[in-house]
């Protein structure tokens, strides 16, 4: 396979295996909060450390589905003092089944990882944003199940360069039944949100990422039984949304569904991708903009030694102007086997209209394996190209792919029952 066509991208994008060697390294001391950032669970506060207003500030155990402000705790919100102790000191206090309440209007400024350890806490804050001030350890982590986040806008002040390591990730999820409902990013060092560690049935609803460094919306891990709902991601570092199973993590991501995903450009990376895991779908997409491929399905070798991808299923919605960088061979949608003795199969891309992809591109759609990687029954079906590159479809593996019901500019391309 041409190195032009490779579907693991050349330079900073190719850095991505870090995440997936530091995983368990870095897990231990993710585990760890800040020194002398927090108090244990439990613990009463200080007058001192509290501030203004913060008499009772460690609600009574017994006292559930209580609605706590965080203000309680000495949290000022002003966007000028740094509220990380009191964060979590509001976090590691509430007790499980209440709600701990950001200011409307407020901005929290925070310059360490602040971390959610109590099962069943809802964190609500419509209006209210958490401001990280250091790229370094900017993370919102949610590491107890059932948690709920509502409403919160977590930011960064400034990134300076792709980052990798989980205390970059800007709202990480890595607990079971975790709902993030309304929650946005605006300005990631890494991932804008990234779930991972086996989290199952988590929900990310209506969730939104502005300038992320790296995707901007990542499920890896081996998560599994999740849904996400009306994902919008805005001038991500890399893919807009994607699944990642790397072999690393022993288990593939599986049964994860996005639903109404809108991408709006990415300055490196892929629209939606699915790189390793099982029954796993995508439907009423909208895309434009990529730097590589809109759509892209399969598995990728050294660095990043992934699964494959089986039973993905990519189904109705918009492609605009993929693949704008020329150094990636992509074209708008791309199936591609990079894994040798891994074997990608049962994927159907589906009711798509295609417009505006590079016309310097190889192809608007490709299947493509590398030696020693397998790819079985690929159907594409009901796509429309418009404009983009002379040639409408491309693949080395034809005996792989079935193409029906394909329209470039209006005519039928010849058609491919390949199995």
């Amino acid at each position: 396979m041409s190195t032009r066509v490779g579907a693991a991208p050349s330079g900073r994008a190719r850095r991505l295996v870090s995440r997936a060697v530091l995983a368990s390294a870095l897990l231990a001391l993710c585990a760890v909060g800040p020194t002398g950032s927090t108090v244990p669970p439990g613990a009463t506060p200080t007058a001192a450390a509290t501030g203004p207003g913060a008499a009772g500030a460690v609600v009574p155990a017994g006292a559930a589905r209580q609605v706590v402000p965080v203000e309680r705790f000495g949290a000022v919100g002003d966007g000028v003092r740094d509220d990380t102790a009191a964060l979590q000191r509001a976090l590691d206090s509430v007790p499980t089944g209440s709600t701990l309440r950001l200011r409307a209007g407020a901005t929290y400024l925070h310059s360490d990882v602040l971390r959610v350890r109590t099962p069943g806490l809802t964190v609500t804050g419509k209006g209210a944003t958490v401001t990280a001030t250091q790229e370094t350890r900017s993370a919102f982590h949610v590491d107890a199940d059932r948690v709920v986040v509502e409403g919160v806008t977590f930011a960064l002040r400034t990134s300076t360069q792709r980052f990798h390591a989980y205390e970059q990730m800007k709202v990480r999820v890595s607990a079971d039944g975790v709902v993030l409902r309304d929650v946005h990013v605006r300005g990631a060092a890494a991932a804008g949100f990234y779930v991972g560690n086996g989290s199952g049935g988590f929900l990310l609803d209506r969730v939104t990422v502005v300038g992320s460094r790296a995707d901007g919306v990542h499920v890896t891990g081996g998560a599994h039984d999740g849904r996400v709902v009306s994902p919008v991601t805005t001038g991500t570092g890399d893919d807009g949304v994607a699944v990642v199973s790397y072999r690393a993590d022993g288990v593939p991501c599986a049964r994860v569904q996005i639903t109404s995903p809108t991408v709006n450009g990415t300055t490196w990376g892929r629209g939606i991708s699915v790189v390793g895991g099982d029954d796993i779908t995508y439907t009423d997409v909208a895309i434009r903009d990529t730097d590589a491929a809109a759509v892209y399905v399969g598995s990728e070798g050294d660095p990043y030694y992934t699964f494959p991808s089986r039973r993905v299923r990519v189904t109705r919605g918009t492609v605009t102007g993929a693949n704008t960088n020329p150094a990636k061979d992509h074209g708008a949608v791309l199936v591609y086997a990079g894994n040798s003795g891994t074997t990608t199969a049962d994927v159907t891309i589906r009711d798509l209209a295609v417009s505006g992809t590079r016309a310097g591109a190889s192809w608007d759609l490709g299947v493509l394996a590398d030696p020693g990687a397998g790819v079985q029954r690929v159907t594409l079906s009901g796509i429309s190209l418009t404009g983009g590159p002379p040639r409408p479809f491309y693949t080395n593996v034809p005996s792989a792919v079935r193409l029906i019901g394909v329209r470039d500019d209006g005519s039928p391309v010849p058609e491919k029952r390949g199995w």
